[in-house]
C-alpha cells in the first residue's frame, strides 16, 4: 500500500494524482443539470459545450444557432461553459421575464472587472448594482432626441467627406471597394467628432491615431479573444491572474485624448454639443440639464446617483466604451445592410427614391427631419439587424435564487442565464424563410403580430443598449452616404454567401465586404 511519502517521491505518480484531480474537477459539476431534471448537452471535459467557439472553429453566430437548436421543443436547456452551468432559453416570455418583470433578479451582466490592470473596463457595460444605476440615470439624458438633434450637425460634415471619398474612387476606376473599410474609417470620423470633439479625418488619414487605434481594437489577439470568452467561466481566475484585456497603449491613448479635452474644454468657453461637453458636464454638476435647462434626475434615481462619481478614469471609460461599442457593430451593420442591397436591387431601389424624395422635400439638404421621415430606411435597417444582430448572444448573472416561471425549476444565485439572439433572429416559427432579406418583416402591422422579445439586436428593457438612438443614426447617414449619389452591386470579390469570422465576438464576415459602387446619374 502507497503512502504518501512514496507518492511524493514519485513523480509519475505525482503527475496522475494531479492529472486525476484536475479531471474530477473539471467535470464535478457536470450533473448539474440532471439533478434538476433540466435537458441538457452532455459536455466534454476542459470546454463544456462551448469546444468549437472557444477553439474558434465555429463563429459566434453559427455556434449559437446550433445550440439554440438543440431543443426545439423545450421553453430553456441546460449547459456547460467549461465547467460553469449556464441556462439558455427559447421562450421569450422568459426573455421578458429576465430582461424585464424579474429585472430585480438579472441586473447584472456578471463580467469580472480587474480595475487596476484594466482602468477603461470600468464602463457602463460592464458594472453592477448601484454604480451601474447610477451612471446609467445620468448618462440616459445624453441620448434624447434633443441632444441629437444638436450634434446632428457634426454628423453632417462626416457624411460630406464620406461622399467626396466615394466619388474620388469611382472617378479614378476604383469602384470595387471593401467598403465595411470606409463604413469604418466614417464612423471613426463621426465618434471622434461627437464623442472626443477631435476632427479624426481617418477617411482621409489612415496614419491618425485613433485609426490606429480602432484597427487594434477591431482585431484582437486570440489570446484576448480567449480571455474575454472565458471571463465569466472562470470569474476567479481571471481575478487571480491579473488578466489584462485592453490593450496597454489603447489604454493610454484614451487616458491622455481624454484628459486633454477635458483640460481644453474647461479652460475655454466653447461648447460643441458632442459626448464629451455632456460627460463634463456631468463631472462638474453631477446631473445633466434638459433642453428648458433643468436638471436631469428623478427621485428614484437620485439616490443610485450619489454612489457613481464621474473622475477622469471614469470619464475616459464610458468614451472607451462609446468607441469601441459604436466603431466596430456599426461599421459592420452599414457594410451588411449594402451586401443586402447589392444583392436584392429592387430593395435597394426603393430605399433610393425615398432617400431622394426626403431630401428634395426640404431644398436638397440633409435635415434631421429628412433621416427621421425615412421609414422603409429604418426597415432595411431593422432587417439588417435580424439577419446579422451584433451581438450572437446576451447574458445576465441571477443575483438572487430564481423559480423559473412555470416550472418546478430553481436558478441558484450566480448561475449565468444566456439569450441566443442569433437564434431567436433565425427561427422560421418568427421569422419565415428566415435566411430571406425581407424588410416588410417591419411594417407596423407584422411586427404586432410578432412577440416582441424574438427581436433583441439592442436588447432590451432597463439594460438595453444607451446608446441605441445614437447607432442608428449614425447607421442611417452612412447608407444614405452611399446611396444618394451611388449603386452597389455584386462584384467578382463579394464573397456570397457571408463567411462569418470566427475569432470575432461580433457577427462580421471573415474576407470583407467587397462591392462595386458606380455613380447613379
Amino acid at each position: 500500500m502507497f503512502d504518501i511519502v512514496t507518492v511524493l517521491l514519485d513523480p509519475f505518480l505525482l503527475i496522475g494524482l494531479l492529472l486525476g484531480s484536475l479531471y474530477f474537477y473539471l467535470r464535478a459539476t457536470f450533473d448539474f443539470w440532471q439533478c434538476r431534471g433540466v435537458p441538457f448537452k452532455q459536455p466534454t471535459v476542459l470546454v463544456g459545450n462551448f469546444g468549437p467557439l472557444l477553439l474558434f472553429r465555429k463563429s459566434q453566430p453559427e455556434g449559437i444557432k446550433e445550440m439554440y437548436q438543440w431543443f426545439k421543443d423545450e421553453r430553456f436547456f441546460g449547459a456547460f461553459r467549461v465547467r460553469s452551468p449556464v441556462l439558455i432559453l427559447r421562450d421569450p416570455d422568459l426573455v421578458k421575464s429576465v430582461f424585464v418583470k424579474d429585472f430585480a433578479y438579472f441586473t447584472n451582466r456578471g463580467i469580472p472587472i480587474n480595475n487596476a490592470q484594466d482602468p477603461l473596463s470600468g464602463h457602463l457595460f460592464n458594472l453592477e448594482g448601484c454604480k451601474w444605476k447610477g451612471l446609467r440615470s445620468k448618462l440616459t439624458p445624453a441620448f434624447s432626441s434633443g441632444k441629437l438633434k444638436r450634434m446632428f450637425y457634426l454628423l453632417v460634415e462626416c457624411c460630406q467627406e464620406l461622399e467626396r471619398l466615394i466619388d474620388v474612387s469611382c472617378s479614378a476606376n476604383r469602384s470595387t471597394i471593401e467598403v465595411r473599410e470606409l463604413a469604418a474609417k466614417f464612423i471613426i470620423d463621426v465618434i471622434g467628432s461627437c464623442a472626443f470633439g477631435i476632427q479624426i479625418n481617418a477617411l482621409t488619414d489612415e496614419e491618425s491615431e485613433f485609426h490606429r487605434t480602432a484597427k487594434r481594437l477591431s482585431k484582437p489577439s486570440y489570446k484576448a479573444t480567449l480571455w474575454r470568452m472565458l471571463r465569466t467561466a472562470m470569474p476567479g481566475l481571471y481575478r487571480l491572474l491579473g488578466v489584462q484585456v485592453i490593450d496597454p497603449s489603447v489604454t493610454r491613448f484614451f487616458k491622455n485624448v481624454v484628459s486633454q479635452m477635458i483640460d481644453q474644454r474647461e479652460k475655454s468657453d466653447a461648447r460643441r454639443h458632442d459626448f464629451m461637453d455632456l460627460l463634463i458636464e456631468l463631472k462638474n454638476k453631477g446631473a445633466l440639464e434638459n433642453e428648458s435647462g433643468a436638471q436631469v434626475c428623478n427621485n428614484e434615481d437620485t439616490q443610485a446617483a450619489k454612489e457613481i462619481e464621474l473622475d477622469e478614469n471614469a470619464i475616459a471609460a464610458q468614451a472607451f466604451v462609446f468607441f469601441a461599442a459604436g466603431y466596430e457593430t456599426s461599421s459592420n451593420t452599414i457594410a451588411f445592410c449594402l451586401h443586402e442591397l447589392a444583392l436584392n436591387q429592387e430593395i435597394q431601389e426603393r430605399t433610393r427614391r425615398e432617400i431622394h424624395n426626403a431630401i428634395e422635400a426640404r431644398d436638397n439638404k440633409l435635415t434631421y427631419d429628412a433621416v427621421q421621415e425615412m421609414k422603409y430606411l429604418d426597415m432595411v435597417i431593422l432587417e439588417t439587424l435580424r439577419k446579422y444582430p451584433p451581438a450572437p448572444l446576451i447574458s445576465r448573472k441571477c443575483e438572487n435564487n430564481y423559480q423559473i416561471p412555470n416550472s418546478k425549476v430553481e436558478l441558484p444565485a450566480g448561475m449565468r442565464v444566456i439569450i441566443p439572439i442569433y437564434g431567436f433572429h433565425h427561427d422560421p416559427n418568427y421569422y419565415p424563410d428566415p435566411t430571406k432579406f425581407n424588410p416588410e418583416r417591419f411594417t407596423e402591422e407584422n411586427k404586432r403580430t410578432r412577440h416582441p422579445y424574438t427581436y433583441l439586436p439592442f436588447g432590451e428593457g432597463p439594460r438595453n443598449c444607451i446608446g441605441m438612438r445614437f447607432a442608428l443614426l449614425q447607421i442611417k447617414m452612412g447608407i444614405i452616404s452611399f446611396l444618394k449619389d451611388h449603386r452597389v452591386e455584386i462584384c467578382e470579390k463579394s464573397i456570397v454567401p457571408i463567411k462569418f469570422s470566427r475569432r470575432s465576438l461580433v457577427t462580421t464576415s471573415e474576407k470583407g465586404f467587397w462591392l462595386a459602387i458606380t455613380p447613379s446619374s
